[in-house]
């Protein structure tokens, strides 16, 4: 790239950090008229996020600051899809949800942000969600990712059963769990191929997961 536009590149990830939503559009628009790759205005979108997201446990950046991160990058994302690339592959699918008899959902809110933010597509199927219903989801949606969350102890025992099931017909896919509960001895004994413990980690554990298994040679 030209140093006028890295330049742009590094105002875009500025205005992310910055949470400054409508400058974020704004940029992303003059991008990609200027014919920069989506790929590379995605990457610019993505790492402003970053720039907080790996700061929300210390005092540099608070919970809400980084919800309104969150959303600055989702619509700077937004307007990136109203546009085109030939050579850009697409992003990855996440279907994600809270299990059966959980009607804790904030969490899930938060890393279905998070993922959004980052360029993935997500299909979120909300609280208290049955095995069937993951499965026809990641079926329909050709899903290479699932992402399952649990908050109580009563409910995360669900999770080896709907891993389970889905693994029967999509034994491709990559399944994320997370939850106060939950912790990554679980996450290993239920069959999941990964586990998060906050938004800080989700991106880069689900990245190390998609290696993981694509080393294993499992599509």
């Amino acid at each position: 790239m030209s140093k006028e536009e890295v330049g742009l590149m590094d105002k875009i990830k500025a205005a992310v950090a910055a949470y400054q939503v409508d400058e974020t559009v704004v940029l992303t628009t003059r991008a990609m008229d200027a014919g920069l790759s989506m790929k590379n205005v995605r990457h610019a979108i993505c790492d402003g996020l970053n720039t907080l997201r790996r700061n929300l446990m210390s005092n540099h950046t608070s919970l809400p600051e980084f919800l309104l991160c969150i959303d600055a990058a989702t619509q700077g994302l937004a307007k990136l899809s109203e546009f085109t690339d030939a050579g850009d592959k697409g992003v990855l699918t996440i279907v994600i949800g809270v299990v059966e008899g959980d009607p804790h959902d904030l969490g899930k809110n938060i890393i279905s942000g998070v993922y959004r933010a980052c360029g993935y597509r997500v299909v979120d199927l909300g609280v208290q969600v049955r095995a069937e219903e993951f499965e026809r989801a990641v079926l329909e949606n050709k899903a290479e990712i699932l992402a399952l969350s649990a908050m109580m102890s009563t409910t995360m025992v669900c999770m080896p059963d709907i891993i389970r099931t889905v693994r029967l017909k999509c034994p491709g896919t990559v399944i994320m769990v997370g939850g106060a509960p939950l912790d990554s001895q679980l996450a290993e004994k239920y069959g999941a191929d990964g586990y998060a413990q906050s938004a800080v980690t989700v991106v880069e554990e689900t990245e190390r997961a998609l290696e993981k298994k694509a080393k294993r040679g499992i599509a």
